[in-house]
């Protein structure tokens, strides 16, 4: 991923609603694709730790782009998947149900709630979560891929409200699905409830209700005729579907290779009223073909205030003449089937069975981190979706200075059978940049990236939604510190910049090196920088031109970024209308680097 813009982008993430649609079921499934697919995207840890063999990225801190979440989505029907199996996961906690409902010869099952507390990141308050999980049969013998309710909603009858539902699809890749699909074609997800939970002694009532359940699989079909500007293709003979190629662009030193479609108005559409039913999966994508050889894909979802469509591939290496030779696929959610229903099951919960009741307790030992850094931990806050500890760094360390430990790169936590991953929220680059400057910093963890001790290398997932921390031994280990540099009196000489690119290189704060790629594009002067593995941008840099000082343009723009050789990602300053002179000077404003000398453990209860 673009490494210098993840603050912003784990910004948007975070800032999305979390019950409408269900993200944490979505980077889930990107997580369970990325691993598939083996991406070359990088993630901000330290030197790589024994732990998954496959994992590249650190749940749960999801720093994942937006691109990431459109695109992945699109594919994740696709059959990546096939290859993983759930391992058996630790005694169900919560409340056991039995509860059902069928309309139509589907069976929906209710088979397990819990209910409890939930900090999510971003969040200082606690908010009451239940999750719901569920089982769905009596599928025939329609080669279904995923499916899922357009209506659907939870009331609670003792008091009448309703409550806020984000109910999961059903995806006979997902990794809780994927053995009973194939045993008796059942298919498993979970549901989140959130709001005015009752929390009073007793047993309380609920009634589910779902309707239009619609069922769909991903197709893909070849598309006839080479790519060219202004082409139409019939992409669905069938359904006189029709698309338009109107603009080719080509960037031959990036390798990225846009082309825009225009599709027509019988564009396939999952005609159901909530437009993030099956958002992961009802998108359409075209990909590029060399041959037998697939070169990549993109998508576009429904709906936009433009029918237009732009896909972005990466051909780097490819000939013009090989350019020509490319064909094209068109992949969308076909519509199997639609049941109506409805589903309405009425179900009572049990308080002292379903709810795992926060437990607040001292740190024990957080003396060795303490020592490393000078930050000191509050009371751990064991939840029943994760474990939440204010961390004080004092007043002075809040804002972002040289030589300050950031954060720590992996944070994990252990009760000697499953460990899970977390991460600090809000860390002072993100305070640097004007996001969530007053709010506290915790350590936090998640459990839907937790795994069971001695799966770290297999090629399997355990999966959680819940977990009960309660009474067990705990221990945290941080590693992989980032210090931070920043040095307002080190810049570098680039010479003159002219037309044709000329690279400079300086050197780190740990001896590695920054390679700046520097052009002038009319009035404006841009630098391309690009970091070494385990080196982090903070903050870009600062152009000085005869001893004035010029900022980049924070706007993005297509120029912002460009693909390096490896695949990855380099961030490319742009400064507007900068005189001619004769001195250029660049200074790289902030950046870190990992310390595997400042790992500590912290005792949280032995």
């Amino acid at each position: 991923m673009l490494r210098v813009t993840d603050n912003d982008t784990e910004k948007k993430l975070r800032g999305l609603r979390k019950e409408n649609p269900n993200y944490d079921a979505m980077w889930n499934r990107i997580r369970l694709e990325t691993d598939k697919r083996n991406s070359g995207w990088q993630e901000h840890t330290a030197v790589p730790q024994p732990r998954r063999g496959r994992r590249k990225w650190a749940i749960p801190v999801a720093c994942a782009s937006l691109a990431a979440v459109v695109a992945l989505g699109a594919a994740a029907s696709q059959g990546y998947f096939e290859s993983l199996s759930p391992q058996a996961q630790a005694a169900s906690v919560g409340q056991a149900m039995q509860a059902q409902a069928e309309a139509e010869g589907i069976v929906l099952k209710l088979n397990n709630v819990v209910q409890g507390k939930d900090r999510g990141y971003g969040q200082n308050e606690a908010l009451s979560k239940m999750v719901l999980d569920f089982s769905l049969s009596g599928f025939g013998s329609e080669d279904v891929q995923v499916a899922g309710f357009d209506k659907s909603s939870i009331t609670d009858l003792d008091t009448g409200k309703k409550l806020e539902l984000s109910m999961g699809d059903f995806n006979t890749n997902d990794i809780r699905s994927v053995d009973a699909w194939e045993a008796d074609r059942t298919l498993n997800t979970s549901a989140r409830a959130t709001g005015e939970l009752g929390e009073a002694e007793g047993p309380h009532r609920y009634r589910l209700e779902t309707s239009d359940l619609y069922m769909i699989r991903r197709t893909t079909v070849p598309i006839e005729g080479g790519i060219k500007l202004g082409a139409e293709y019939t992409v669905l003979p069938d359904r006189d579907f029709k698309m338009k190629i109107t603009d080719i662009k080509w960037n031959k030193k990036s390798g990225m290779l846009k082309i825009k479609f225009l599709p027509d108005e019988n564009v396939p559409k999952i005609e159901a009223q909530d437009s993030t039913l099956l958002a992961m999966d009802r998108g359409n994508s075209v990909g590029l073909k060399l041959g037998d050889r697939e070169l990549g894909w993109d998508s576009w979802s429904e709906g936009g205030n433009s029918r237009e469509a732009e896909g972005s591939y990466n051909v780097k290496g490819l000939t013009e003449d090989q350019l020509s030779d490319m064909t094209m696929t068109f992949t969308y959610a076909e519509p199997l089937r639609v049941v109506k229903g409805p589903w309405t099951i009425d179900f009572t919960i049990d308080p002292a069975k379903a709810e795992i009741p926060t437990e607040t307790i001292p740190v024990e030992d957080d003396s060795a981190l303490t020592e490393q850094t000078g930050w000191k931990l509050g009371d751990a806050q064991l939840d029943a979706y994760g474990v939440t500890i204010p961390l004080d760094r004092g007043a002075e360390d809040r804002p972002l200075h040289d030589g300050q430990i950031v954060n720590y790169g992996s944070i994990s936590l252990t009760d000697g059978e499953v460990t899970t991953l977390g991460g600090q929220d809000p860390t002072p680059e993100m305070k640097m940049n004007g996001y969530r400057s007053e709010e506290q910093e915790f350590v936090k963890f998640g459990v839907q990236g937790m795994v069971r001790n001695g799966n770290e290398n297999k090629t399997t997932n355990d999966y959680w939604e819940s977990y009960d921390f309660r009474g067990k031994p705990l221990t945290a280990t941080f590693s992989g510190a980032w210090i931070a540099h920043i040095d307002p009196d080190r810049w570098v000489s680039l010479g003159v910049p002219t037309e044709e690119e000329q690279k400079v290189t300086d050197t780190l704060a740990d001896g590695k090196k920054v390679v700046y790629t520097v052009h002038r594009k009319g009035k404006d002067v841009l630098v391309e920088i690009e970091v070494p593995d385990y080196a982090s941008l903070y903050e870009g840099t600062r152009l000085r031109v005869d001893g004035k000082d010029y900022a980049y343009d924070k706007e993005p723009t297509e120029d912002s970024s460009i693909q390096n050789a490896r695949g990855y990602y380099n961030q490319v300053d742009i400064y507007r209308n900068v005189p001619e002179g004769e001195k250029f000077e660049i200074n790289l404003l902030a950046y870190g680097t990992v310390d595997n000398t400042k790992d500590a453990k912290v005792i949280i209860r032995k």
